[in-house]
């Protein structure tokens, strides 16, 4: 303990007001900054206004707040820890388990050549999914054959379109122009009659004349439409509930079967396939699969 301070309070102690305010004036000087509150406390007993203000002064105000007790910061820490390893584990399981994210089409996923001269295939009934691009995240036969069993509809595949014009791309977002997916759809395959066709594409998707910066799915007031998986992906939770990449696939097709085949009107109801556009997953998460 500081002498000055130690010899300030025995004066004190003694009833010697007079040589416990020197000796303390004395301890201001050499007074180390954990013995500061003990000087500030002898200075009060003393009523020493000048003492108290010069010791306000240099900052010393009241008492520091008590530290953490060693158990506290233990248990501070452990749980730190362990919403670190949580974290570390939930993001190593989602990239495990979950579904992986959009795909940004390249100029190599396209090709300056497009379809001229007549469509490849003419079709008269039926309802046809085409796939748009080289992935295949998403079983296109598996899809057609459970719809078709889903909804008792003629349900078929046609041949892929492996390569989309070039002007599909729109190179500053990296994503394909829906509007220009169905033009394509239209010069390759002739939908007669009934025929429905429907594109799937894993490649983002935008749409330019609705001016919406990405949409899961596009349908022409013809017989065409085109559905993007790209973000349609279930993290680990999605999965759990069973809201997965083809699930969510499969009731956007079944959406434009609704419009596009049996010419059904919108409805208001949310949980119907046949609701308004839905602005993410969860609300196709909602729908419940019934045409």
């Amino acid at each position: 303990m500081n002498w000055d301070l130690r010899k300030a309070g025995q004066a004190l102690a003694r009833g010697d007001r007079d040589e416990a305010r020197v000796y303390a004036w004395n301890a201001l000087a050499t007074i180390k900054p954990e013995e500061t509150m003990a000087l500030l406390r002898l200075a009060e007993e003393l009523d020493d206004k000048l003492l108290i203000l010069e010791i306000e002064r240099r900052g010393i105000t009241s008492e520091p707040e008590p530290a953490q007790s060693s158990a506290a910061v233990t248990r501070a820490r452990a749980l730190f820890f362990l919403a670190l390893v949580a974290a570390v584990v939930l993001i190593t399981v989602n990239s495990q388990l979950g579904e992986a994210g959009s795909i940004e089409p390249t100029e190599k996923q396209t090709t300056l050549l497009q379809q001229t001269g007549l469509p490849l295939l003419r079709e008269h009934s039926g309802i046809w999914l085409v796939r748009i691009g080289q992935s295949r995240r998403v079983p296109l036969q598996k899809l057609a054959e459970d719809v078709s069993l889903r909804y008792q509809l003629p349900v078929g595949v046609l041949p892929e379109i492996a390569l989309v014009p070039r002007n599909a791309l729109d190179r500053s977002e990296q994503q394909l122009i829906g509007e220009e997916l169905l033009a394509e759809l239209a010069r390759w395959y002739h939908a007669d009659g009934t025929a429905t066709i429907i594109g799937v594409t894993d490649y983002d998707m935008r749409s330019r004349e609705l001016d919406l910066s990405y949409t899961f799915s596009l349908r022409s007031i013809e017989r065409y439409g085109v559905v993007s998986t790209s973000r349609l992906n279930g993290d680990v939770i999605d999965r759990i509930r069973g809201n997965t990449r083809y699930k969510r696939t499969r009731k956007l097709v079944a959406r434009n079967i609704g419009f596009l085949f049996l010419r059904r009107p919108r409805t208001d109801d949310p949980h119907s396939l046949l609701r308004s556009p839905m602005s993410g997953t969860g609300d196709i998460d909602a729908l419940v699969e019934k045409l």
